[in-house]
């Protein structure tokens, strides 16, 4: 990816996050992740519950639920250590 593309791909996540630079953003960032990590811990509990239950669609629902929280917190980490790596320059 070009530089261009990485520094608008990183200033659209900054408008998302309502931030104005890359400290900030990857401080929300970690905000996120540590929402996703407490909804994956409930998650887990239901999980276990469901793994039991005659319904093999409720635990396969609850698994794929598992999955795209952990998607969305390696998706969360990869921008953080973009913005890390201050690809946008000294914004």
């Amino acid at each position: 990816m070009a530089i261009a593309g990485r520094r608008r791909f990183l200033d659209q996540w900054a408008r998302a996050l309502d931030v104005t630079n890359d400290l900030e953003a990857m401080h929300k960032i970690r905000l996120l992740m540590n929402e996703l990590d407490d909804a994956r811990s409930q998650l887990a509990k239901t999980t276990k519950v469901l793994a039991s239950v005659p319904d093999p669609d409720a635990a396969t629902g609850a698994t794929g639920a598992m999955t795209a929280l952990e998607n969305a917190s390696a998706n969360l980490l990869q921008v953080q250590r973009r913005f890390a790596k201050h690809e946008r320059g000294r914004n």
